[in-house]
């Protein structure tokens, strides 16, 4: 091969991070930039930090939670623009927080947004307080750049986000408290596309059994062949367009309805392929079901990715915007997936 004829090697991000955190480093210890032995310097005072950092299951939760958020509101897809905005340096006569990001809202409207983690194992005991300092110094910068406050909290004993404007919340001293209930109660996340998806039971995944090749069941009743198909259906319905193929696997793999135990299919002493069956683990029998929150079926999917039991395993996962995003434009007359989308408003309490 020619050296025209090389592919080109992938661009490398730079890392502007990083060197800003030896630049200070540098500069605080009075180690020039061009010293041979600032990497050294600079990596043997990092690794105790770092594994402060890394022991540290509140700062390690928190900083998964803000992710969280972000790859959320990315999922939801109802934004112009999101952008982290505590990065930087902040320079301002009096001392001011920077929250956690600046959303632009579809109508143009902007928040600003602090993100809160409470991690309480008992579910009768879900509340969050602020202190005032606190408060004040993320209202403050809100008020210097003229942009609203908003506190995103996750109830992660639930997995249930709430978005609220803080003032509701004030306590006598200038801090905040609030409960879950009362957080739901006057949630705004709605704004970000935020949705309670409802649809009719079951739903079904039919994974077919190649004929070409050998099939059978066990002794013990477990299938062994090769998939040569695999077909979804909501009731006895095959879905077909991709759209509502996607969907419906999304509900299936990381919604709340039970999936029960694969049935094999049989034609004789023959396999033909298994089936899985999801519904909802209490049903009301009302035809609709509740099958999840938006917010809360990608919190399941994001879990998968980054928990291990209680342990944080990643700070990052992959956000799914082709998941939700299509339900701003449901082609809800021609679609074989039945959906029914609540939105829920914030109550106007004192």
């Amino acid at each position: 091969m020619s050296e025209e004829e090389q592919p080109d090697s992938p661009k490398r991000q730079k890392a502007f991070d990083l060197l800003a955190s030896v630049a200070v480093f540098a500069r605080k210890n009075g180690i020039a930039l061009n010293d041979p032995t600032l990497v050294d310097s600079f990596m043997a005072a990092a690794a105790p930090r770092l594994r402060e950092a890394l022991a540290d299951p509140a700062l390690i939760h928190g900083s998964r939670v803000e992710r969280l958020f972000e790859a959320t509101v990315l999922s939801l897809g109802h934004f112009k623009l999101l952008k982290t905005e505590d990065v930087g340096r902040v320079h301002a006569a009096e001392t001011l927080r920077a929250p956690d990001f600046r959303i632009v809202l579809d109508d143009g409207g902007q928040w600003l947004v602090e993100v809160k983690n409470v991690r309480r194992t008992d579910p009768s005991r879900q509340e969050l307080r602020m202190s005032r300092k606190y408060l004040e110094s993320v209202q403050a910068y809100a008020d210097a750049v003229g942009t609203p406050l908003k506190l995103a909290i996750y109830w992660s004993a639930w997995r249930f986000w709430s978005v609220i404007s803080p003032e509701r919340f004030r306590t006598r001293s200038g801090g905040l408290r609030v409960s879950m209930q009362e957080a739901m109660l006057a949630s705004e996340f709605e704004r970000l596309g935020e949705k309670l998806i409802m649809t009719k039971p079951p739903l079904r995944l039919v994974l077919s059994a190649a004929t070409d090749v050998p099939r059978s069941v066990s002794d013990e009743g477990l299938p062994n062949f090769m998939i040569a198909s695999a077909r979804i259906y909501s009731r006895d319905v095959e879905l077909t367009d991709p759209k509502d193929r996607k969907l419906a696997q999304v509900f299936l793999f990381h919604g709340e309805w039970k999936v029960e135990e694969p049935i094999a299919l049989t034609e004789g002493d023959k396999i033909v392929g298994v089936e899985f069956v999801a519904n909802p683990v209490e049903p009301t029998h009302q035809g609709w079901e509740g099958i999840g929150f938006a917010s809360r079926i990608f919190s399941s999917f994001y879990a998968e990715q980054t928990i291990d039991g209680d342990q944080v395993i990643q700070l990052d996962g992959e956000p799914a915007p082709d998941w939700f995003a299509p339900l701003a434009n449901w082609d809800f007359k021609n679609s074989k997936l039945p959906l029914f989308l609540g939105v829920i408003q914030p109550s106007h309490g004192p």
